[in-house]
């Protein structure tokens, strides 16, 4: 046999070689293998979150698993308050069903609790004081602000009350109080509209006298 001759030559095509009845197409590119990473790591975080201990989303849950899955959230209880130049305006729950409404003129003084009966959709709870001469604005008027907080105060049969209070400050003196509200609970399903005054609980001041002698 001749070293000269030539062995066989096979074209191949660049796009699709052919190999013991196999054939491989050519290599997907970088964007796509980019997208289904975000795709699969999206799929993966929702899965995190949504899932519960033993491994199930809501979706897969009864009715039961789901109750159960509900109640294991955390609650929040916010609250909200706001102040312009003329009125100060927070929010804080007087009852298990409803929030009172405080708002809080600055020219006169006047704070003011309203609340929603829910059953009847409409304001059925007034109470109220003037914030004045506790602060000792006077009738010139105060630069206030307010804001609402919580206290459990023991319940007595006379006088029912809220667990919020309600704390106002005259930030030109510093000095501040704060209310109760005498919310009566009991008068909500009965749709028993209800009136009232404000409770003073405690009153002091953000810049105290410092007496010298006591320092002693």
């Amino acid at each position: 046999m001749s070293n000269s001759s030539e062995l066989p030559t096979v074209e191949m095509n660049q796009e699709r070689v052919a190999c013991c009845g196999l054939s491989r197409i050519g290599s997907p590119s970088r964007p796509t293998l980019f997208g289904a990473a975000i795709v699969l790591v999206t799929v993966a975080t929702a899965s995190y979150w949504a899932g519960t201990k033993s491994g199930m989303s809501p979706n897969m849950m009864n009715a039961e698993q789901a109750e159960q899955w509900a109640g294991s959230l955390p609650l929040i209880n916010a609250t909200g308050s706001v102040t312009s130049e003329k009125f100060s305006m927070a929010t804080g729950s007087v009852s298990d069903e409803a929030e009172g409404l405080f708002v809080l003129d600055h020219n006169s003084g006047l704070l003011q609790c309203t609340c929603i009966y829910p059953r009847s959709g409409q304001f059925m709870a007034r109470f109220s004081t003037n914030v004045a001469e506790t602060l000792g604005t006077g009738a010139k008027g105060g630069k206030y602000l307010m804001v609402t907080g919580q206290a459990n105060f023991p319940r007595a049969s006379n006088r029912p009350a809220a667990a919020t209070v309600v704390y106002v400050m005259d930030s030109a003196t510093g000095n501040y109080a704060c209310y109760g509200i005498p919310f009566d609970q009991t008068a909500v399903p009965r749709n028993q509209p209800q009136q009232g005054l404000m409770v003073l609980i405690g009153a002091g001041s953000a810049n105290p006298l410092v007496d010298r002698d006591d320092l002693r």
